[in-house]
């Protein structure tokens, strides 16, 4: 029987913590409330938007992200609605000024794309129509391999009238190079990322040096262009990779956006600013704050910092 692969081993681990029979034990353990107390803004709105303040004060922007559960119905697609459009009037005023926008960040399944792309493109439009009354971006996560397809096409559309609207892509699936091209021959706006551990290996690479390298093929390409490009990093050799990129296109330090999580390296955060980048934190809260923190468990060095957080090291 052949070893199993350390990352699948940690994925298994971190979803028997997340089990319907292990969620509460889970949920009261100390390394979780000191990880949540850290990585998660808190329960709602306001304590977002409290710590988006705080931010703007240390030079860096916020992207407000909403823990919501998956929409399985109308009336769910309805609530994702009204938390996105409460998120983007309560966001505008606390960092309007110059040329910078916040940002609200959603999931498809927050829109319930798989059940009703219909009605995922009208809650999507409604969204971003806000988004322009006040100065607000929006920006998608990238969902599952399998509906990246659907995911695409309702940009592509809802671009047609909102072309702030920005789309993920997880640079070790095999087809996100040739979606970065697609991408950036439309004038899109990208946020790129490495992605963590539970890619399919029928579509996706598993070794870490071919993961870099499709990082950099993808990022190559969309700096090229000359796209709006955001970098959703924290692995060192990947950032200074983007840094010499940018500069060898041209852009400079404000021409590529910097997006780190929310307690996540923020040595690390704060040095990039001070260079003169821009620099975005991914500001998470509201219930499903537990889903948020197996995400973060799930990534190359997700485990370090949780780790690094309990024992007062980070």
């Amino acid at each position: 029987m052949s070893a199993l692969n350390p990352d699948h081993l940690r994925t298994r681990l971190l979803d028997a913590l997340v089990a319907p029979g292990a969620r509460e034990r889970t949920e009261r353990s100390r390394l979780v409330q000191a990880a949540r107390e850290r990585f998660v803004a808190g329960e709602g709105v306001d304590d977002a938007v409290a710590t988006a303040a705080w931010l703007r004060r240390t030079n860096r922007l916020a992207a407000l992200h909403p823990l919501l559960p998956a929409a399985t119905d109308a009336a769910a697609v309805e609530a994702t609605i009204t938390e996105a459009t409460t998120a983007i009037e309560r966001i505008a005023p606390v960092t309007a000024g110059g040329d910078y926008h916040s940002e609200l960040y959603l999931a498809p399944e927050h829109l319930g794309l798989g059940l009703d792309p219909a009605r995922a493109e009208e809650a999507l439009r409604r969204i971003c129509t806000a988004g322009d009354d006040h100065r607000v971006d929006i920006t998608l996560r990238s969902g599952p391999d399998h509906a990246m397809d659907a995911l695409l096409d309702l940009v592509q559309r809802v671009r047609l009238e909102h072309p702030r609207l920005t789309t993920s892509l997880v640079a070790r699936r095999h087809r996100s190079e040739a979606d970065a091209a697609v991408l950036a021959a439309t004038g899109a706006r990208v946020r790129l990322v490495r992605g963590g551990t539970g890619e399919p290996q029928v579509s996706s690479w598993q070794d870490p040096h071919e993961v870099d390298l499709a990082f950099a093929r993808c990022l190559a390409t969309l700096l090229g262009s000359g796209v709006h490009t955001v970098v959703a990093t924290h692995e060192p050799v990947l950032l200074d990779l983007a840094d010499g990129l940018a500069d060898q296109s041209g852009r400079g330090p404000e021409g590529l956006e910097y997006q780190f999580f929310l307690g996540a390296d923020p040595d690390l955060q704060l040095r990039t600013a001070d260079a003169g980048h821009r620099v975005r934190i991914l500001v998470p809260y509201g219930p499903m704050w537990l889903e948020h923190l197996h995400d973060l468990a799930r990534r190359p060095s997700g485990v370090r910092r949780l780790v690094e957080t309990v024992t007062g090291r980070g």
